[in-house]
């Protein structure tokens, strides 16, 4: 069993589900398609011809496939956990797309999946294997930024009035959705604590759809770092992916991930002594009593060097092989990807402004 490759199959076969097909194949020793299921058959049959593997368009028949060891659900986002719950039910081990639940009873239900189905369970939070988010976590563990406080992930798309489902709350849309999970579970790993406090607001402001396309939230842990996330359709001049700020230093990274740019404090450099003064200051523009600081600036090349959008799908496929074969724990842990679900609902409470799913 251990050097046999996963028997999976595929049901929702969109785009991320064309995707799961090209990566999880990409090594025959690991992976093993044998079947692919989506309402409509032409999506099935090709995928089947093109991999290997038997098509069908029913649900129930695709889950009675005796082969078939993994499920990967990639299917309309309403309905990720009610497939996931019918999965784990036929006896099949579940790798569910995010969002992994879009409503409260989601929530409710993948909770007591997670419960009743120990190690069968997974979540596809695939991008918290980008690697300028492993370099940043990098260096932040390195200690050059000193002690963070404030972490900003801005991700901005194209400036554009999206009309698909994606911008329908009836089809499980709308970036909370959409790009929210992204953008919140790294915030919860830069964090690395509870959450405490939640803040946000939800703007539609050019689809012609019911739901949000700008997002603005802020969360505090526990420990008192903030993290500041922004996701939009509707900004035409972009800033900074992502921004850290340490009590020692400033690392940043642009929309396209390529290059971090950090500037830092000499590590050898200790703050002196002082205290704050309340005397009148001088009239004469002064640098407050500060001398100058020993700056290092540096550029560095995000590394590995790669396809950011293939990389995270190769990386999910190569750690849920290493869990289900060799019993390495997996990374993204439930309990993550469940508080984002909660994190979620708070969001959506605090925008009642929009009909949300119940």
């Amino acid at each position: 069993m251990k050097n046999t490759p996963i028997a999976f199959g595929i049901c929702g076969l969109g785009r991320i589900g064309a995707q799961h097909c090209e990566h999880f194949t990409e090594h025959a020793d690991r992976y093993k398609a044998v079947a692919f299921c989506d309402l409509d058959a032409a999506r099935a049959e090709g995928p089947a011809q093109q991999y290997g593997g038997t098509p069908y368009t029913d649900f129930a028949q695709f889950l009675a496939n005796d082969e078939m060891e993994l499920v990967i659900i990639a299917t309309r986002s309403l309905d990720h956990a009610a497939n996931a719950e019918q999965a784990l039910a036929a006896g099949k081990t579940v790798l569910l797309e995010k969002p992994i639940g879009v409503t409260a009873q989601d929530r409710q239900t993948l909770l007591r999946l997670n419960r009743e189905y120990p190690g069968k369970l997974f979540f596809c939070h695939n991008h918290r294997f980008e690697p300028a988010f492993a370099n940043t976590q990098a260096i932040i563990a390195e200690g050059l930024l000193g002690n963070v406080q404030v972490v900003k992930i801005h991700k901005y798309h194209d400036f554009s009035r999206r009309n698909d489902w994606q911008m329908r709350l009836d089809c499980g849309g709308g970036q909370l959705s959409v790009w929210g999970p992204h953008l919140l579970d790294q915030a919860i790993q830069y964090i690395g604590a509870p959450i405490r406090d939640v803040w946000s607001y939800l703007r539609r402001v050019l689809t012609p759809g019911d739901a949000d396309d700008h997002v603005r939230i802020l969360l505090t842990g526990e420990n008192d770092i903030v993290a500041e996330l922004e996701i939009s359709n509707a900004v035409a001049l972009t800033g900074p992916y992502c921004t850290v700020y340490g009590d020692r230093g400033t690392l940043m990274y642009n929309q396209e991930q390529t290059e971090l740019h950090l500037k830092y404090l000499d590590p050898e450099f200790n703050w002196p002594a002082a205290t704050a003064s309340g005397d009148t200051p001088a009239l004469a523009r002064d640098t407050y009593g500060q001398a100058e600081l020993p700056w290092i600036e540096e550029t560095r090349a995000v590394e590995p060097s790669v396809n950011m959008w293939a990389f995270v799908e190769q990386e999910i496929a190569r750690h849920l092989h290493n869990t289900l074969r060799n019993g390495v724990p997996f990374p993204v842990k439930n309990e993550d990807a469940l508080e984002v679900v909660r994190l979620t609902e708070i969001v959506k409470q605090q925008n009642p402004q929009f009909n949300w799913i119940d």
